[in-house]
């Protein structure tokens, strides 16, 4: 499984959105367990996505229905909702690995990164959000 996502950011209070860059992440399927544990999966894609990415994300669908799922979106604030690392765990993960282990399990310093990528726009008053799906 994979994850495609990408950041956009706006130049005007969230009239328009451009993309700014896309991410990886080490583990989709922990990604994906995170997003539903934070509240976040499956929102769907924004209605005002940017052009190209909307329009990759349709090609793909038409043309691998089932192996398309779990769009969604977040604002750079949300992410803080992704920071607890038991949400990126399974619930057999959270029987077999020790509370003090968790964190070697889950991606919290790269959503920390995405976090400080997101500041450094918004500080100059361009809003960030993060558009994602998952691919089989």
């Amino acid at each position: 499984m994979t994850a495609e996502i990408q950041a956009e950011y706006s130049l005007n209070a969230g009239q328009t959105w451009w993309p700014v860059a896309t991410f990886e992440i080490g583990t989709a399927r922990r990604f994906a367990l995170a997003l539903q544990g934070a509240g976040l999966k499956e929102r769907g894609l924004p209605e005002d996505v940017f052009e190209s990415f909307q329009d990759r994300y349709a090609a793909r669908l038409a043309a691998y229905p089932q192996e398309i799922f779990g769009a969604t979106w977040f604002s750079s604030a949300e992410l803080s909702k992704l920071m607890d690392a038991r949400l990126w765990l399974s619930a057999e993960d959270l029987e077999r690995v020790p509370l003090h282990a968790y964190d070697g399990y889950t991606e919290t310093d790269t959503v920390a990164a995405w976090s400080a990528f997101a500041q450094v726009h918004e500080t100059n008053g361009h809003p960030v959000r993060f558009v994602v799906w998952f691919e089989w």
